[in-house]
This record gives C-alpha cells, structure tokens and sequence, in this order.
C-alpha cells in the first residue's frame, strides 16, 4: 500500500523546484516557504500579510513538518521568494500531489468497499 499523503510527502513534489537564492543569502529554507504558502491558502487565507500571520500562528505545528528555524519569514521575503519561482514547476508539483492524494483515496476507498456491505433493496 502507498505511504499515505501527509506534509513531508508534499514536500517531496516541491523537490522538483530549483532554488535560484544565492546559498550563503539563503536564511529560509525554500521548502519551508512553499510549504508555508500552500498550506496557508489551502485554509482559505490571501495575500501575504495573511499568510505571514497564519505562519505565526501555527509556528509549532510546522515545525512539525519543516525546519523552521529562523521563524516566520516576513511577508516581503514571502513575496520575493514565490516571484522566482517558476508558475509552470509550482502548477506541477501540487497537480501531481493532488493526483497522488486522490488515487490514494480511491484505492483506500476501494479497498475499505471489499470489507463494507451495503444493504441490498429488497
């Protein structure tokens, strides 16, 4: 059976993304970044005073699945770092990771469907 999607999983689809960031400039990780961003407009948030503040808000649970460590990026630095990002690799990596997490789903359904027994009509 698949591993089942969770945040370190998405993660992996975001590896397709190169960092053009000069390393030694780099204080957040560009993982952390898209994870930050994704996340905080999956839950409906907008604009990036928005997803500073969500980030604020939920520092530890993304700790849980990202380093972190130099805090919330401010909304500026959100801005520049998402500018550089190639639209087309970003579309890719989260539309393969809607397909894995949706032929997740139906093989779980499907296979959760073999134990279920639906009443008959009788």
């Amino acid at each position: 059976m698949d591993a089942p999607i969770s945040a370190p999983y998405l993660l992996q689809y975001f590896s397709i993304i190169p960092d053009f960031r000069q390393s030694w400039k780099v204080q957040y990780q560009l993982s952390d970044i898209l994870f930050l961003v994704v996340f905080a407009v999956i839950c409906g948030f907008e604009g990036w005073d928005e997803i500073k503040d969500f980030g604020h808000s939920k520092l530890n649970l993304l700790r849980q699945y990202g380093n972190f460590t130099g805090g919330m990026p401010s909304r500026d630095n959100l801005a520049r770092v998402v500018a550089l990002i190639n639209a087309d690799q970003l579309q890719t990596a989260f539309s393969e990771w809607m397909k894995a997490c949706h032929d997740t789903i139906d093989t779980q359904t499907t296979q959760a469907s073999k134990f279920v027994r639906l009443p008959s009509d009788h």
